[in-house]
C-alpha cells in the first residue's frame, strides 16, 4: 500500500436497512396486535398471560433492532472506515493499527439480559482490552465476510505505522 491511501469504508446498503427495518416493524406490530387482540382463542384463562407475553418478547428481542435500524435507515451509509493510520466506527471512535493485537469476528449472540446482539467486529488491543465495532444487523453474510478481510488486510499492511501528528 502506499503512503498516499485514500479512506476505504465498510458500507451497508439501503435496500437491505430498508427490508430488515420492515421485518422488524413487521414484527413489532404483530406483537401490539397481539396484545389487542379481542378473542380469547383456545387458550381459555390462559389467553391474556399468553398475548403479554408474545408481546413483550417482540417489543423485548425486536425493539432495539427496530429503533437502531430506524435511525440507520436515514443516516450515512458508512459503518467502518479506516486508512493507513487507524480504523474508525461510526459513532466516532478511533483506533490506530499500532495498537491492535488481533482482529476478530463475533457471530450473532444473546447479551446478559436475553437481548440479541449483532455481529460486529472485535478489535483486540496491546493492552488486552477490546473494542467492538457493530454492524447493526446491515450487512450480509458476504459483505461482512468481506469486510473482515479488508480489515485484516489494512491491518496486516499498517500495524507498524505510528498517527501521524
Amino acid at each position: 500500500m502506499s503512503d498516499q491511501q485514500s479512506m476505504e469504508s465498510i458500507t451497508f446498503s439501503p435496500s437491505v436497512a430498508l427490508g430488515r427495518f420492515l421485518i422488524a416493524l413487521s414484527a413489532v406490530l404483530f406483537g401490539i396486535y397481539l396484545i389487542l387482540a379481542p378473542e380469547q382463542g383456545e387458550f381459555g384463562w390462559f389467553a391474556p398471560l399468553y398475548y403479554v407475553l408474545i408481546f413483550v418478547l417482540s417489543i423485548w428481542f425486536v425493539g432495539p433492532a427496530l429503533c437502531k435500524l430506524t435511525v440507520l435507515l436515514f443516516a450515512k451509509t458508512t459503518l467502518i472506515s479506516f486508512d493507513q493510520y487507524r480504523v474508525t466506527a461510526r459513532d466516532g471512535r478511533s483506533l490506530p493499527w499500532s495498537d491492535i493485537k488481533r482482529i476478530e469476528v463475533v457471530e450473532d449472540t444473546i447479551n446478559n439480559i436475553a437481548q440479541p446482539v449483532s455481529r460486529l467486529y472485535r478489535f483486540t488491543l496491546l493492552d488486552r482490552s477490546h473494542v467492538d465495532m457493530s454492524t447493526y444487523h446491515l450487512l450480509t453474510n458476504q459483505q461482512f465476510t468481506d469486510g473482515a478481510k479488508k480489515l485484516r488486510t489494512a491491518w496486516s499492511h499498517n500495524k507498524h505505522r505510528k498517527v501521524e501528528n
